[in-house]
C-alpha cells in the first residue's frame, strides 16, 4: 500500500471520528462559589427607513438619518457569590460603550446588579430577553449527541419592539473540545414600546452558531445575524422599518488562561 493511500485513510478515519462526535454531553453551566466570568459583546446594530422614494428624498435633504447605525461594546464581569442547588448568585459590573456612527456620538454607562442564574442559563426573575441573549436560555435538561436537536421559546425585546421568538438547536458538530450548536429563531414583534401600532406585527428572523465549552461549563461563544421587520405595504411602497443585527459574544472564566477558539 502506497504512503499516498496511508494517507488518504488516516484522514477519512479522523473525519470520520469528529462526524461521529464523542459521547452525549450534558449543556450545563458550572460554576463554583469565588469563580470570575468575564463576558464580552460586540453588537452592530443598523435600522433604515422605507418610505416612497420621494418622501425619503425630502427627509435627506432636511439632514434627518434614516439609516442609522450603532456599534456597542458590553464587558461584564460576574462573581459567583454563592451556589445552591446549582443555581450561582452572581454580583455583576457592566461597562457598556455606545458609539452613534452617523451621528459621531459616544456614551457610555456601568450598572452593578446582582442576579441568580441556573444551570440550564435562565436568569431567576427574568421573563424578556434581548432577542440577542436569548437562543442560549434554557439549556435541554438531557445530554445531547451529535445531531440532537430542540427547541425554545422565548419573549424577546429588539430595537423595533418585543415580542415573541422561537429557536430551533441543532448539534453540529464537536469540534476542538467544544460542542457546536447552529441556531435559527423566528418570531413576531407585537409590543407596542415605540408607538407604532400601524406597523404591528413585525417579524424576527434569527441564524447563528453558539459553542458550548465542556471544560468550563460554559456557553464560550455565540455569534448571530438578526434581522426584524416592521414593515407594512401601503399605496404601492413599503413604510416602516427593516432592522440587520450583528451579535457576537466571547465568555471564560478569568482564570483561565486564554478564551476559547471555535474550531
Amino acid at each position: 500500500m502506497s504512503l499516498r493511500v496511508v494517507l488518504a485513510l488516516v484522514c477519512l478515519c479522523a473525519a470520520t471520528s469528529a462526524q461521529a462526535g464523542g459521547p452525549p454531553v450534558l449543556l450545563a453551566l458550572r460554576l463554583t462559589s469565588g469563580e470570575r466570568v468575564v463576558e464580552h459583546s460586540d453588537l452592530v446594530d443598523r435600522i433604515a427607513w422605507k418610505l416612497a422614494p420621494d418622501r425619503l428624498a425630502v427627509f435627506r435633504s432636511q439632514g434627518v438619518i434614516i439609516d442609522e447605525d450603532v456599534r456597542t461594546s458590553i464587558v461584564a464581569t460576574g462573581v459567583v457569590l454563592s451556589v445552591r442547588h446549582g443555581a450561582a448568585r452572581i454580583q455583576g459590573d457592566v461597562i457598556t460603550s455606545v458609539h452613534d456612527v452617523p451621528r459621531n456620538q459616544f456614551t457610555g454607562s456601568r450598572d452593578r446588579g446582582i442576579s441568580t442564574v441556573t444551570p440550564r442559563n435562565t436568569q431567576a426573575g427574568t421573563k424578556l430577553y434581548a432577542l440577542e441573549d436569548a437562543p442560549m436560555v434554557d439549556l435541554p435538561s438531557a445530554p445531547v449527541a451529535l445531531g440532537s436537536t430542540w427547541t425554545t421559546a422565548q419573549r424577546v425585546l429588539t430595537s423595533l419592539g418585543s415580542g415573541t421568538a422561537t429557536f430551533t438547536h441543532r448539534v453540529a458538530s464537536f469540534e476542538g473540545g467544544l460542542v457546536r450548536i447552529d441556531v435559527t429563531g423566528h418570531g413576531a414583534i407585537t409590543g407596542k414600546e415605540y408607538n407604532l401600532p400601524r406597523l404591528l406585527p413585525g417579524t424576527i428572523a434569527l441564524r447563528g452558531t453558539a459553542w458550548f465549552d465542556p471544560a468550563t461549563g460554559l456557553v464560550s461563544q455565540e455569534s448571530y445575524r438578526i434581522d426584524d421587520t416592521l414593515v407594512k405595504h401601503q399605496g404601492g411602497n413599503d413604510i416602516g422599518f427593516v432592522e440587520r443585527l450583528d451579535a457576537d459574544t466571547d465568555v471564560h472564566k478569568e482564570a483561565s488562561t486564554h478564551r476559547s477558539k471555535r474550531p
